[in-house]
């Protein structure tokens, strides 16, 4: 009976295919640049025609269709709805209402700054590679996208999905190889193209969105940090500061690993007063830009925040008032809330902070780099000058160099770089999807 059962389902399957295959789509002839793609995308359900035999290849896509059909590439567009959506331009009358609020439930897609979603909005380049680097893998070893001859029209906020989908080979750029044309919007034709090759490279899309089961198991961010299971990726380069005693960057497949001697930059988000200092308070200062190896591959987001904690007073030989605060960064938060461990203290000459701001050569910085020796005679040379004890009066919104003391895991978790700040997304003056 199963034997039978199988047959009639392959039976079926011919016959469906064989009559997409004896479909003629009048508006796509047979040499056209992205015609196989179409005919797949028709037979595998993903876009459908329009006005009985046409495909309309260069006709715009909206966002509600886009992720309409992206959810069908991926296997997940049955999964049960048990979340509301927080898209405040969705009703009952809303195009591809359902896929809209599963994209949101799985966290394919995060709409704009004000909470909208715009189903109805034509999807452009950015936008695309914005949703389509959700639900891939992450670009450990990033790729050039500086051979392109338009990359400088990518706005921030895409720039990372770029990078990503160009090493997965997610995008498609015709007529010209060397253009993204990041602002046009997606045509049918590319839309097919794309989905084409995301059904062909499903190993490289997330397992949490490519398997049902597994995302049903784990809690609906789709989070795992699993360090046991690492596997080895590359070695890259940090260069925030030309001076720091190291500079390497362990990548593995689910982390990343900034090694002990390392600079950070980090702006204060308080006034930081020595002699008011009591143990155990706390400041905190904010990376003032999205961190990326010299390589390419992504570390942390701009507005992670570093957490300095005042582990001990320093007190005058002859006065008993405080002058001094041993500070030390004990912790990192990302903009999604997550917090994890870090160690580090200001980077420090002579007892004194080494700044990065409102100084256009810090001093004491150019004279750690006229060093003329080795790396390991430069650490012994400057570490007695590294001591935490330090005059530590900050204004608000200075920026400083922060010595790692131990290596800074930074697990591999794409969330929280789309749980963006509303506040960044509007400085940026653009959309994100």
């Amino acid at each position: 009976m199963k034997k039978l059962q199988r047959m009639l389902v392959a039976t079926l399957a011919i016959l469906l295919a064989n009559i997409a295959n004896a479909l003629e789509i009048i508006d796509v002839r047979t040499d056209y640049w992205a015609g196989q793609e179409i005919v797949r995308s028709i037979q595998n359900g993903y876009i459908g025609i329009v006005d009985g035999n046409k495909f309309n290849p260069e006709g715009t896509m909206t966002r509600s269709e886009f992720v309409n059909a992206l959810l069908k590439v991926i296997n997940r567009q049955n999964e049960e709805i048990i979340k509301r959506s927080t898209f405040t331009d969705l009703n009952k009358l809303t195009p591809n209402l359902r896929s809209v609020v599963l994209s949101e439930q799985i966290q394919m897609a995060f709409g704009y700054p004000d909470k909208t979603f715009k189903p109805n909005l034509a999807i452009n380049h950015n936008e695309t590679m914005s949703l389509i680097a959700n639900i891939s893998k992450s670009d450990y070893v990033a790729s050039d996208i500086t051979r392109f001859k338009d990359y400088k029209e990518i706005p921030l906020w895409a720039t990372r999905p770029w990078i990503k989908n160009v090493a997965n080979g997610f995008y498609v750029n015709h007529p010209d190889a060397l253009m993204f044309t990041p602002q046009n919007e997606l045509t049918r034709a590319e839309a097919a193209v794309l989905f084409d090759r995301i059904a062909n490279n499903l190993d490289k899309i997330k397992d949490y969105f490519r398997d049902l089961e597994v995302a049903n198991e784990d809690d609906s961010t789709g989070v795992y940090l699993d360090f046991d299971k690492s596997n080895f990726i590359a070695e890259n380069t940090l260069d925030l500061a030309s001076f720091a005693t190291n500079n390497k960057v362990q990548v593995y497949d689910n982390k990343k690993i900034i090694e002990a001697g390392n600079i950070l930059v980090g702006t204060a988000l308080d006034v930081v007063e020595t002699r008011k200092d009591l143990v155990g308070h706390e400041y905190r200062f904010v990376a003032p830009n999205d961190v990326y190896t010299k390589e390419g591959t992504f570390l942390y987001p701009k507005g992670t925040e570093f957490y300095a904690r005042v582990d001990k007073i320093g007190y005058s030989a002859w006065r008993s008032k405080p002058e001094r605060s041993t500070v030390v960064f004990h912790k990192y938060s990302l903009p999604s809330g997550e917090t994890y461990d870090m160690a580090g203290v200001p980077f420090t000459k002579d007892d004194k902070v080494i700044y990065t701001n409102n100084v256009l050569k810090p001093k004491h910085a150019k004279k750690l780099n006229d060093y003329k020796m080795s790396q390991k005679e430069y650490v012994l040379a400057v570490a007695h000058q590294m001591s935490p004890l330090t005059e530590f009066n900050i204004d608000k919104n200075k920026t400083i160099y922060i010595l790692l003391t131990h290596d800074m895991v930074i697990p591999q978790n794409d969330s929280y770089l789309q749980l963006r700040t509303k506040k960044s997304l509007l400085e940026e003056d653009d959309n994100d999807m």
